[in-house]
């Protein structure tokens, strides 16, 4: 296989960065320019909670440990093993009661709203890709013009 097809990293070999939301912090695996989609290894804090917000492209996530659930909906538990697929378009506020880490794949944006849905931020592969190379790292994202 052509090495320029091929891209592979060593999360177990990197730092965790503050993320967004409060009480995580993200490693960047992947960001591609052209598509605006990135994954991510995201780690949570026991009792951390999300800010309300709208995925404007969907997101697939797989949990590796610890869970979470919607503040809405805290009967509807996503543990250790559990896979999830959120629409683009979702509006919902995740709290980590125990904390855990997931495996996840943005397909766009994600914006912070507050309380009468009004846009407060957005992150997107571009302010991982800022953030992470602020902090000392070289990535560039694949589907840059050359």
């Amino acid at each position: 296989m052509p090495l320029d097809t091929l891209f592979t990293c060593r999360s177990d070999k990197m730092e965790w960065l503050d993320w967004a939301m409060p009480g995580a912090q993200f490693k960047l695996l992947h960001a591609n320019a052209s598509t605006g989609g990135f994954a991510l290894l995201i780690r949570f804090e026991a009792g951390a909670e999300a800010p309300i917000h709208r995925h404007v492209g969907a997101v697939e996530g797989y949990m590796l440990e610890g869970g979470f659930h919607y503040k809405d909906d805290p009967d509807t538990r996503f543990d250790a093993g559990s896979y999830l697929w959120e629409n683009e378009g979702a509006v919902h506020q995740p709290v980590s009661p125990n904390g855990g880490v997931m495996f996840a794949v943005f397909h766009g944006p994600v914006e912070g709203l507050d309380e009468n849905g009004n846009v407060t931020g957005r992150i997107h592969w571009k302010w991982h890709v800022e953030k992470w190379n602020a902090a000392g790292n070289h990535y560039i994202p694949d589907g840059l013009p050359g």
